[in-house]
């Protein structure tokens, strides 16, 4: 036998200590887990909130700039364009709808308000849009 020098009896307790902390590896872990899933979940429901609300905006922004259109260069009555716009919005989940056109200075200017739903109850969230669109006309010389 040869005797054990120092540098092997650390080695030796390295592995000892490796050992047995791998084995509260897996503890540690799940309780890691088991800590973030919430967290996650939580940032996943306000990245869909936010989007959907995004989208609500986006939607309200297209339906009052087609109204302002179709007032200033089409024509269209006001009453026409505010159900137009009532009837693009139908499917959007937007509630309290409420349109106002209005014509200034030669701009007809739309506005979209009312309040875009959530997820949850209790989340939603009020949204207002205004477009302005120039009125173009033919003028003879």
């Amino acid at each position: 036998m040869h005797p054990v020098t120092s540098h092997e009896r650390v080695t030796s307790g390295r592995l000892d200590r490796r050992a047995r902390r791998g084995c509260g590896d897996e503890g540690s872990t799940s309780l890691t887990v088991a800590l973030l899933t919430p967290l996650f979940v939580v940032l996943l429901f306000a990245a869909v909130q936010a989007a959907l609300w995004g989208h609500a905006r986006t939607e309200a922004r297209v339906a009052a700039k087609t109204a302002a259109v179709q007032v200033a260069r089409q024509g269209v009555s006001v009453d026409d364009a505010r159900a137009s716009v009532a009837a693009n919005l139908a499917d959007a989940d937007i509630s309290d709808l409420v349109v106002s056109i209005g014509s200034s200075g030669g701009v007809v200017e739309v506005t979209v308000s009312g309040r875009a739903r959530g997820i949850l109850i209790g989340t939603s969230r009020s949204l207002s849009v205004t477009e302005a669109v120039p009125v173009e006309e033919l003028t003879p010389r």
